[in-house]
């Protein structure tokens, strides 16, 4: 006859004590094994990706730099090409001009040879002209002669290279004598004008 042991164990346990209770395993996740290679695939396409931008990019940036490059290389040029032929139109303007009085001045030497035989008006004549004719050239390119005689003497404008004694009613620094006439071309100075000013007499002694 067989015994019951599991009521005799029980029967041993004394009051208040209770049996504590078997613990029970979880169940563990299931691994895929493909899963992970599969992240891995996809963050590497998503980089290439990117990497593919971004050398699209950097292409384009290098195209965009070539063209600045030679666009200004060739505005370079063109400045430079543009610079020289507006020197060479002004040139030709000038030379012209003085071709013109050069003709003057061989009609001027022609006339010379006309003087020596009674006609000196011609000779005269055409001085008068070639002389207007460059005062005229000159006038047409801005550049016009400074006033002098009756000014003030004015260093911006004027050389003092004599000294004129003033008379009773004059006063003194004022211009009295114009020795080498001067020209401005607009507001600058090409040559200042050589002139005498007037001092008082015991001023012009000394010096």
């Amino acid at each position: 006859m067989v015994k019951d042991n599991s009521r005799n164990s029980s029967d041993d346990r004394t009051d208040g004590e209770f049996a504590e209770p078997e613990e029970q395993l979880l169940p563990a996740e299931e691994f895929i094994p493909g899963e992970e290679e599969e992240t891995r695939e996809s963050e590497v396409v998503i980089l290439q990706k990117e990497l593919q931008l971004l050398e699209g990019q950097l292409q384009d940036m290098r195209d965009r730099y070539v063209r600045a490059v030679a666009d200004l290389d060739n505005m370079r040029k063109r400045t430079r090409r543009e610079a020289k032929e507006a020197q060479q139109r002004a040139a030709s303007s000038v030379l012209l001009d003085v071709l013109g009085i050069v003709d003057n001045f061989e009609r001027a030497l022609g006339a010379t040879n006309e003087a020596k035989h009674g006609n000196a008006k011609a000779l005269y004549d055409g001085i008068v002209l070639i002389y207007r004719q460059l005062v005229d050239m000159l006038s047409r390119r801005g550049v016009k002669p400074i006033a002098a005689v009756g000014r003030r003497f004015d260093p911006a404008v004027h050389e003092a290279v004599a000294q004129v004694p003033a008379g009773p009613d004059q006063e003194e620094g004022v211009v009295a004598l114009e020795i080498q006439k001067g020209y401005s071309y607009g507001d600058q100075v090409l040559r200042p004008t050589k002139v005498g000013v007037t001092v008082h007499t015991a001023q012009a002694a000394e010096k």
